[in-house]
């Protein structure tokens, strides 16, 4: 039997962080959003004034669909949507400060998730690895399409 690679130990290591920080938040224990709703709302915090099709676009959904999910998350009282100012055709969503909080309770449920095995390693080991990752993430490409 051959010993997998360092790129597929990476990438297996990766999705299993991945998958335990998804289950966690998103999955059977809490279900106060869905996965696609956090990542809708944590685009928002970082790109605001965001139409419904730059956000359909962003997500890679049909417009249809991007509604559906805003008209959730607005009657969760976590979005609104806006008349533009230099179009009144157009709307823009924005976070309340509700979806601004759901962010920051999910942000500091991954901390804490990750805190307990965190603390398995030495000092120097978590430098070492929180260094690693940061030099892997400013290896990758361009993130304007994949974000």
């Amino acid at each position: 039997m051959n010993k997998p690679d360092t790129l597929d130990q990476l990438a297996a290591s990766l999705l299993a962080v991945n998958r335990y920080l998804r289950y966690t938040t998103f999955g059977l224990e809490s279900r106060t959003i869905t996965r696609v709703q956090w990542l809708l709302l944590r685009h928002l915090s970082t790109e605001e004034n965001q139409t419904v099709g730059q956000l359909a676009i962003k997500l890679d959904v049909q417009q249809s669909t991007m509604s559906q999910m805003l008209d959730r998350l607005e009657k969760a009282g976590l979005v609104v949507r806006r008349t533009s100012e230099s179009d009144t055709r157009v709307k823009t969503v924005l976070l309340t400060e509700a979806g601004y909080d759901v962010i920051k309770q999910t942000e500091q449920a991954w901390k804490n998730k990750l805190a307990e095995p965190f603390e398995q390693f030495s000092p120097a080991e978590k430098l070492m690895l929180v260094e690693l990752l940061a030099r892997l993430v400013d290896k990758l490409p361009a993130r304007d399409n994949h974000t």
